[in-house]
């Protein structure tokens, strides 16, 4: 019994070697090559040619990705890996063919399209990289779902798209609610939208996800309660801090000016100079159509401020035309003055009760331009004099007037002398 098992064994071994060997003669000299061994050795140059690059040796790298592709020149790895290579060297278009020919091969393969994805985030063509990523969370074999949600999360921040990536994390989460980068994120997210309570609800979430402490989550954790008041609890995270990493950046930072800015301050900037562009561009806009009935209660408002806009408009008017007819009526006080200085004119009733500006007027007959002064109640030659630091013989002499003459409302007063101003 025992020598018939084995002679079974013996046959099903050398039936599965047969199906894998294939053996062929070159020079009447038997050359054996196993075909289900070629992807296998071309995943071991990839594995090399990535640790070289790794490690900065760019030429290895790419010897052993060259084997590679010599061995599987069909084998989608090959040129994923060629992308990275590229993209690593800086030669965005080669990167693009790379990864465009890994595609054309299997245009289902979800980590290419992943790494895809997150490359045309890098280069800032953030549409396609959503495309790109949303068609591998669509593959339904795809396991590192929660992973591209929170790299299309990343792309939105970086796109300053914070709705989006409100959202693209909301799904991260749900999809993996123990991923602590995620959670992480969402924090920094929070503290960007002010939103310090909600902030709060999630980094207790991360610290039980992951019950572990990093500098960045430790100095995140002490700017969400100093800016929501709690400096007790903000000052135990400071300590943890410093006592846990005295040699970490945001250690240093702390002891230097107590975190005055970390990245999640810059995202804060980001989202309120977004938020305030977004306030600036809405604009309430009626849009009335022939076939449906008019929304009066909606429309009312608007016509109120046209009304009110439109009775503004005429008040002004009113104002500015006013404002002609006195100054032309004090021209033609002044026009006559010049015309006869020595002879004084007494102002009607309805004169002497209007109440005209203090400031200096200036006249402009053809090249002449004469400071005056208009009486007005309360005037007086001397504070005339002293308003204007002229002597009061300067204005006596060139007005014809002397210090016991009245001055009544309305009465013009030259404030240089017109004789010379007339000259030049």
């Amino acid at each position: 019994m025992d020598r018939f098992t084995k002679l079974i064994t013996a046959f099903f071994i050398v039936s599965f070697f047969s199906g894998c060997v294939s053996q062929e003669y070159e020079k009447n000299a038997p050359v054996v090559k196993n075909d289900a061994t070629q992807n296998e050795i071309a995943m071991t140059r990839i594995s090399l040619g990535l640790g070289y690059l790794k490690m900065g040796n760019t030429t290895q790298a790419k010897l052993n990705l060259e084997k590679a592709k010599r061995f599987s020149p069909n084998l989608v790895q090959v040129y994923t890996a060629f992308a990275h290579y590229y993209d690593t060297v800086g030669e965005v278009d080669l990167t693009i063919d790379a990864y465009e020919k890994a595609l054309s091969l299997d245009g289902n393969d979800a980590d290419t399209l992943n790494n895809y994805g997150v490359f045309l985030c890098k280069k800032e063509k953030y549409n396609k990289a959503e495309q790109q990523i949303l068609k591998a969370i669509a593959v339904p074999s795809y396991l590192l779902v929660a992973k591209s949600y929170q790299n299309l999360a990343l792309c939105q921040l970086k796109s300053k798209n914070f709705t989006k990536a409100e959202q693209y994390l909301d799904k991260a989460i749900l999809h993996s609610p123990m991923r602590g980068s995620s959670l992480l994120q969402m924090v920094e997210l929070q503290y960007a939208k002010a939103d310090y309570q909600t902030a709060i609800l999630f980094l207790k979430r991360y610290e039980k996800a992951t019950r572990r402490f990093t500098p960045n989550a430790l100095a995140l954790a002490y700017k969400v309660y100093v800016k929501q008041g709690n400096k007790r609890i903000a000052k135990n995270y400071a300590g943890m801090l410093v006592k846990m990493f005295p040699n970490s950046f945001e250690g240093k930072q702390y002891l230097l000016n107590e975190l005055e800015e970390i990245s999640a301050d810059k995202l804060a900037l980001d989202y309120k100079l977004a938020t305030h562009g977004q306030e600036k561009k809405k604009k309430r806009v009626v849009v009335l159509s022939p076939n449906k009935a008019v929304n009066t209660a909606a429309i009312k408002p608007l016509i109120e401020d046209v009304v009110t806009n439109k009775k503004q408009q005429q008040i002004k008017l009113s104002m500015a035309q006013a404002a002609k007819i006195e100054t032309d009526k004090l021209k033609a006080q002044i026009a006559k003055k010049t015309n006869q200085p020595s002879v004084t004119t007494e102002p009607s009733q309805a004169e002497k009760t209007k109440q005209t500006s203090r400031s200096a007027l200036r006249v402009d007959q053809k090249t002449l331009t004469l400071p005056v002064h208009v009486i007005v109640k309360g005037d007086s030659l001397f504070s005339v004099s002293k308003r204007y630091n002229i002597h009061m013989k300067s204005l006596e002499r060139w007005n014809n007037l002397s210090r016991t003459k009245l001055l009544s409302i309305g009465d013009v007063i030259y404030l240089a002398n017109p004789k010379k101003a007339a000259k030049s």
